[in-house]
């Protein structure tokens, strides 16, 4: 009997280093991430680091607090990764 396999993106996004959360709060959640399709970041976004409550994480409107851009370019990896910030 042949058995399904299960894939789930966040497994190639864990071992390949394309993805991090690297800043988590109540309210809000920032990724640095090479993944620029903002569907299927939020999707991952969300099976990464579920809210804990019925909302779910969303790309923000609002840039960060910085005053930069969302999403802006990553500082170590400009040409490739970006910084995305997330709100619930």
């Amino acid at each position: 009997m042949k058995k399904d396999i299960v894939f789930n993106a966040s497994d190639v996004y864990k071992t390949t280093k394309d993805f991090e959360i690297y800043s988590n709060g109540l309210c809000n959640c920032s990724v640095c991430t090479n993944i620029h399709n903002i569907e299927q970041l939020t999707k991952l976004v969300n099976e990464e680091n579920p809210t804990g409550i019925r909302g779910k994480w969303e790309l923000s409107t609002t840039k960060f607090q910085t005053g930069e851009e969302n999403p802006c370019p990553c500082e170590q990896n400009p040409k490739t990764h970006k910084h995305y910030l997330f709100v619930c």
